[in-house]
């Protein structure tokens, strides 16, 4: 029991909002979108990032601007990363200490309770808090003000740090599980025994996925290799165009909310969501699922590209 409960308590932490190659195939939708000005300025930013060569993988290509790509798609999922990085550390946790600052960094915080917005809701009444005072709205605006220079003066406020975290929490965002968590009754804190979330989706167990959370995470696919992201970037090209005009960042996550509530878990009544009685999605959910996934992804790429048009010029 102790051991479920300490999975269950870090799993928020540990939860991505798309796999590597949802966020990987949004960085490259919005990178091929971007204007020769816009391009130039995040090739530069991007280059003097102080992970900057990690992102070089023998798989990146050699042609200078293909290599540019390369490493703007793979500081995307960066946030992610840094959560099993040793280099830093998880700052909400108190018993948990600083690690030494790097060269480039503002410090070696993770910044977990950045990556989501749970704009709650609850089908029976149950009473539930406001979001989180940081959370993914909140740093989004943040970093739309910093790389419009209206932000200055804090540790945090350096593009070079924050670009990447753009890349990935636009992406975030687009991920309706992301948006929102659901409150019952039926549902409680193992510690006290009141009603509480469900932990944007981590606590509704599913067949053949780990939870809800990790069946829309994987939605867009899970194989992550330059040939697949490409074909995937190409593929949402098509996608995505109407809407993508929308650059406000509360819209997005106004949408991704009413899409968690209404798609997400409108799964029908076949299975409770628990361990012992798990959820099994129907044919046409799965493919609903996948259908929505990757609208929101092609919107994430598109509306990515517009808020750095519009910003980096």
């Amino acid at each position: 029991m102790c051991r479920l409960l300490l999975i269950a308590l870090f799993v928020p932490a540990l939860a991505p909002a798309w796999n590597h190659v949802g966020h990987k195939a949004v960085a490259g939708l919005a990178y091929d979108l971007l204007t020769p000005a816009a391009r130039s300025r995040v090739d530069a930013l991007i280059a003097r990032h102080p992970d900057y060569q990690r992102w070089l993988t023998v798989e990146a290509p050699k042609e200078p601007g293909a290599r540019a790509r390369h490493a703007f798609i793979q500081s995307s999922y960066w946030p992610d990363t840094i959560k099993v990085d040793l280099r830093f550390y998880d700052e909400s946790r108190r018993e948990e200490p600083a690690t030494p600052t790097l060269p480039g960094f503002p410090d070696m915080k993770r910044r977990t309770n950045w990556h989501y917005i749970n704009i709650a809701f609850s089908a029976d009444g149950t009473p539930f808090p406001p979001p989180p005072p940081v959370n993914a709205l909140t740093q989004i605006n943040m970093i739309l003000g910093v790389l419009e220079g209206k932000i200055t003066g804090t540790s945090e406020a350096d593009p070079i740090y924050l670009l990447p975290w753009l890349l990935h929490l636009v992406g975030d965002v687009h991920n309706p599980m992301h948006c929102t968590s659901r409150w019952k009754k039926d549902q409680v804190d193992p510690r006290t025994g009141t009603p509480w979330s469900d932990l944007g989706g981590n606590g509704v167990s599913v067949v053949g996925s780990f939870n809800l959370h990790a069946f829309w995470d994987d939605a867009l696919g899970i194989t992550d290799t330059p040939g697949f992201v490409n074909g995937l970037v190409q593929f949402l090209s098509a996608k995505g165009k109407e809407g993508s005009t929308v650059l406000e960042p509360q819209t997005w996550i106004t949408e991704g909310a009413r899409f968690a509530e209404t798609v997400c878990y409108n799964y029908g009544s076949n299975g409770t969501g628990t361990r012992e009685n798990p959820v099994t999605f129907s044919q046409e959910y799965t493919q609903r699922a996948r259908e929505l996934a990757r609208e929101r992804a092609a919107l994430a790429g598109r509306r990515l590209a517009g808020v750095l048009n519009s910003r980096l010029h």
